[in-house]
């Protein structure tokens, strides 16, 4: 059961759907209640309703927001209202925020600043403990509150196009030209370490008899999984080119591409251990 709302001349949009699968074989039952999508088309905040003159570097400075909602429960058909099945839920509602402009650089170099933001909200939390008298990692039962998982994360990037063709002088030939396109981008990004302690995002528990500890998530099992551990800063770079030749027939001039497109590309974590 689906259901979906544009609103005219805005740029909102709402989606919701209920959904139910069952396999009478296995006897599996899946069961969606609900999955909600709001979402906020991308635009330009500071952006003049009456512009004079030329356009100013903040007014391309773009936003978008999307907001995302779900609850699903995966369980046997007899198990389906067990207190187990309803631990296992998993639920939690997810925003993300990108906010990105462009900016043309000597005419020929366009610069690409972004800035992502995203919380989730998690109402459960599992966490582990070390039993010394089992000598095992246990897993508690859940406890359920109200979390905000947050990660955000900033990037620059520039990239150019840069042609080379050669034309034939003489028309009468086979080969009338051949075009070389190439696009080189460079970028550096920035991702802080959200497994640090300050954040709350992550626990540690001993695992063995010689005080060995590892790191954990408590979060992991909700809809939506917690940022990443490890702080980035990255340089990425890349190449991408393409070739085509304009080739006579006997009736006219087709053109040819020799090289769809084929790219390289790389990355260099700055704050790498190793």
């Amino acid at each position: 059961i689906a259901y979906s709302k544009n609103w005219a001349g805005t740029p909102f949009s709402l989606s919701m759907n209920v959904g139910v699968s069952q396999n009478s074989q296995t006897q599996a039952l899946s069961v969606t209640l609900p999955n909600v999508s709001f979402n906020v088309a991308r635009f330009f905040p500071l952006k003049r309703k009456n512009r004079i003159g030329k356009e100013r570097w903040y007014e391309k400075i773009s936003m978008s927001y999307a907001a995302k909602l779900t609850n699903s429960i995966q369980a046997k058909e007899g198990d389906i209202f067990s207190r187990e099945t309803l631990d296992n839920m998993r639920h939690g509602v997810q925003h993300t925020i990108p906010i990105q402009a462009s900016f043309n650089v000597l005419n020929h170099l366009t610069i690409t600043p972004n800035i992502n933001y995203s919380e989730r909200w998690y109402f459960k939390k599992v966490s582990q403990q070390w039993n010394n008298e089992t000598k095992t990692v246990e897993t508690l039962d859940p406890e359920y509150g109200f979390w905000r998982i947050y990660n955000y994360n900033a990037s620059v990037s520039a990239n150019t196009t840069i042609y080379g063709t050669y034309t034939a002088k003489k028309k009468e030939r086979k080969l009338q030209a051949v075009r070389h396109t190439l696009t080189p981008n460079i970028g550096f990004a920035y991702s802080p370490d959200f497994s640090r302690q300050r954040y709350g995002f992550y626990e540690t528990v001993q695992t063995d008899t010689t005080g060995r500890f590892k790191v954990y998530s408590p979060f992991t099992d909700n809809a939506y999984g917690v940022p990443g551990s490890g702080q980035q800063f990255n340089l990425t770079f890349g190449l991408s080119q393409s070739l085509e030749a304009k080739v006579r027939t006997k009736d006219t001039v087709k053109k040819i591409k020799i090289i769809d497109q084929i790219s390289i590309s790389g990355s260099y974590n700055f704050l790498a251990d190793s």
